[in-house]
């Protein structure tokens, strides 16, 4: 296994991840011909990208914590060229490719 000190790393320098926990309510009509048919429609909304939660009414908003971000280091993995948190054993160093680090 490489040595981590073998890698490009991006330390991420000022940047921090916040995380929240927002509860709220969403209404939305939804046109059926049964309350079955309403509740398939509406267990599908939740996979549907393109629905867009917009919440109508927020009931509590929770700061949950702060941490530093994830240092991340250039690596070939399987062939393929990608930036990762954890260096895996089969890991290779690589050098920043045309998008940058």
């Amino acid at each position: 296994m490489e040595n981590e000190a073998d890698f490009l790393k991006n330390e991420k320098p000022n940047e921090y991840e916040a995380s929240f926990t927002v509860t709220g309510k969403i209404s939305v009509e939804i046109k059926a011909d049964s309350r079955e048919d309403a509740e398939r429609q509406a267990r599908a909304m939740l996979d549907d990208e393109e629905f867009g939660y917009d919440i109508d009414d927020v009931t509590d908003v929770d700061f949950d914590w702060v941490n530093k971000t994830r240092p991340m280091f250039l690596v070939r993995r399987n062939g393929v060229n990608m930036q990762v948190s954890h260096i895996e054993e089969t890991d290779i160093p690589r050098q920043p490719d045309e998008r940058g680090f």
